[in-house]
């Protein structure tokens, strides 16, 4: 009876913690908010776990919700104690305030990934929690954004909304200046928010739900696996924590390649520490975000000329819009290719690969993505050779930058380029490449590489008199070439009754310019050509609307509002063929 006292307890103190981390964060000028008050709050909440523990009768779920939760705050209080009695002389230090804080927040992160397991049984839409889930972030992220100590001035909420959507929707327009409008603790509000963003709420919930390990139903895997863009249900929750995991090794890794690129130039950081900068932008470039703590972003006169930083980030922004599926896919063909060298070499012996180990949707958005570069490269070599390339006097140096161009073109905000000085045929084409965007399952916006390629073999297939698609003996399914067209068509209507909105609303810009944004919106590329920032309240509303359409995707958002079944159901009948002139 203590017991269940005690979870009800917990049930309603968990949102009152988290208002206090909120302001304790934004407020932490007031005494209320000091190290002894917050280590007593993780002391109280360590006990109370540990009591509760003792109730057999507890749900596996829980408890080991429970458990993880007690593990984190313990491991914290024994931190505390640790650096207070050996190394602090027994003084409270800001070390002690920033360890118990972070298991809170831990803490409030495990409590939420129970809570939306009962929401996985509860609602039958997995879309609509797709897209509340990624709503919920960008308000929360507003809120974050407009407390005293995360801005140098007071910013409205729009402006806050804006960016913080921009960083959920990891597209990088931003109508703030990153490095001069917003604190250190502002910075580290919108890195956590690209991470979040970038990656998928949903899909750190799941890894967390990998720890309570009485494991999913077939109902939540259905789920999971819609969150993950994975057609099977088997280890969907080992898939989450692959996904977790290889991001943070690659941003890890990444972090340390940019921190040995730019440490020997002392004027690339204007306002926070090489490492963090290193950590933001390694973070910032997987996933695809386009957000720099610099003024000028990576067109700032101390990185302009860095082209071993710009590669860094160009095969950073690369993996993180590639895909993680078609990424474990390629490694995996990598590794079983190795492995079948390394055993014929050294011992002699045959590996026979599994048939088709790279599939047919790897092969389409490797080769989609190679000649994407590709060619983008090559036209911004030869389109700005004598105008925005003009300032890189190297040879390899035009070619660095023609590169990074387009690499970031499709899938992230970063530019080398002058914005200001791209000829007009430039920004068409820069256009195209936003529309088209990253590959699916991945950080990136757009329609995506497959949809595009799947479209243009159609169109193809029919003009050289096929009456279906054919790809390396393999025949695409009617649905997949329905779906990526009406991806196309979503994508133009909503792109065009955009433009028309703002065209009414800032009749003054240029109506190039505003295509340019609102596709770079749309398609969450975040490139701008320095208008967001002056557009009226009515247009940045239109903008985060954009932003929000592309992240989540406008087909998901008609079925997440429209499909009433609770199950894709298969028709079993059909009418008879009608025949409509098309011409």
């Amino acid at each position: 009876m203590i017991q269940i006292r005690l979870q009800n307890f917990l049930g309603i103190f968990t949102p009152i913690i988290f208002i206090y981390i909120i302001l304790s964060l934004g407020w932490n000028t007031f005494q209320f908010f000091n190290v002894e008050i917050i280590l007593g709050i993780v002391s109280i909440i360590s006990i109370l776990h540990f009591f509760i523990l003792f109730d057999k009768n507890l749900e596996k779920g829980y408890r080991s919700m429970i458990f993880l939760s007690f593990l984190i705050l313990i491991f914290s209080l024994i931190f505390s104690f640790i650096k207070i009695l050996f190394y602090d002389n027994g003084k409270m230090t800001s070390d002690i305030k920033i360890s118990a804080l972070i298991s809170l927040i831990l803490y409030i992160l495990i409590r939420v990934t129970y809570f939306m397991r009962i929401v996985y049984v509860k609602i039958h839409n997995p879309v609509f929690i797709f897209i509340t889930s990624f709503v919920f972030l960008s308000f929360l992220g507003s809120i974050l954004l407009m407390l005293p100590a995360s801005t140098v001035k007071k910013i409205s909420f729009i402006d806050a909304l804006f960016t913080s959507t921009s960083a959920v929707c990891v597209t990088g327009l931003v109508v703030l200046d990153t490095a001069k409008d917003f604190t250190h603790l502002g910075r580290v509000f919108i890195l956590i928010l690209i991470e979040l963003g970038g990656l998928g709420i949903l899909t750190i919930t799941s890894f967390f739900s990998y720890f309570f390990r009485d494991g999913f139903s077939f109902k939540e895997a259905i789920f999971v696996s819609n969150f993950l863009n994975t057609k099977t249900t088997s280890n969907v929750l080992s898939l989450a924590v692959k996904v977790v995991m290889f991001t943070l090794t690659v941003e890890f890794i990444g972090a340390l390649f940019i921190y040995f690129s730019v440490k020997n130039n002392k004027n690339t950081i204007e306002s926070d520490s090489i490492l963090f900068f290193s950590i933001f932008h390694s973070i910032s470039a997987f996933c695809n975000s386009g957000f720099s703590t610099l003024s000028q972003g990576l067109y700032s006169q101390s990185v302009r000329l860095n082209y071993l930083f710009q590669l860094i980030i160009a095969f950073l922004l690369i993996l993180g819009g590639i895909g993680f599926n078609i990424l474990f896919n390629f490694f995996t063909y990598i590794w079983l290719t190795i492995k079948k060298y390394f055993l014929k070499i050294f011992k002699d012996e045959d590996l026979r690969c599994p048939a088709h180990v790279v599939t047919l949707n790897t092969q389409i958005v490797i080769l989609t993505t190679f000649f994407l570069l590709f060619f983008g490269t090559v036209f911004y070599y030869i389109s700005e050779y004598h105008f925005s390339l003009s300032e890189h006097s190297s040879f390899y140096g035009k070619w660095i930058a023609s590169f990074f161009s387009s690499a970031t073109s499709r899938t992230a905000g970063f530019h080398v380029l002058n914005m200001n000085a791209l000829t007009p045929v430039t920004i068409l084409f820069t256009i195209f490449l936003m529309w088209i965007g990253a590959s699916p399952a991945s950080t990136g916006g757009g329609i995506k590489t497959s949809t595009f390629a799947l479209a243009l073999m159609n169109i193809i297939s029919l003009s050289i008199g096929k009456n279906r698609l054919e790809i390396q003996r393999r025949e695409i399914s009617a649905e997949s070439i329905r779906l990526s067209f009406s991806i196309i068509m979503l994508s133009i209507i909503v792109i065009y009754i955009s433009i028309l909105i703002i065209i009414f609303l800032d009749p003054e810009k240029n109506i190039l310019f505003i295509s340019f944004e609102v596709v770079s919106a749309f398609s969450t590329a975040g490139l701008s050509l320095g208008i967001t920032s002056n557009l009226s309240n009515g247009s940045k509303l239109i903008l985060i609307l954009l932003m929000l359409l592309g992240r989540i995707g406008v087909l998901n958002v008609m079925i997440g509002l429209l499909r009433k079944n609770k199950i894709d159901s298969h028709h079993y009948y059909r009418y008879p063929k009608g025949n409509i002139l098309i011409n």
